[in-house]
């Protein structure tokens, strides 16, 4: 007789095995799962894309990741300056 958690269990192995070779073998590193090359470039792309246009979130980064730059002012302009040369705001 098959109970819950037998049911469960053949649930769990066929969903492993529909997934394909490539995320049933998703390895894990200290920081969480290991991302494949091409999840790396979709992200990156949606980054770049959020960068580019949605204002909020580039003054987030550019605050997160220029704001601690407190020592040299000329390096904390390079910073802010280095956003718009790699993602420049989107043109509507």
């Amino acid at each position: 007789m098959f109970t819950p958690a037998r049911l469960l269990g053949a649930a769990a192995v066929i969903g492993l095995l529909a997934c394909g070779p490539a995320q049933a073998q998703m390895a894990f590193h200290y920081n969480g799962p290991v991302e494949s090359p091409e999840q790396n470039v979709i992200q990156s792309a949606h980054y770049d894309w959020l960068l580019e246009n949605s204002p909020s979130f580039r003054s987030y980064r550019q605050a997160k990741e220029c704001g601690p730059i407190r020592f040299e002012e000329g390096l904390r302009q390079d910073c802010f300056s280095s956003f718009d040369q790699y993602e420049p705001v989107a043109v509507r």
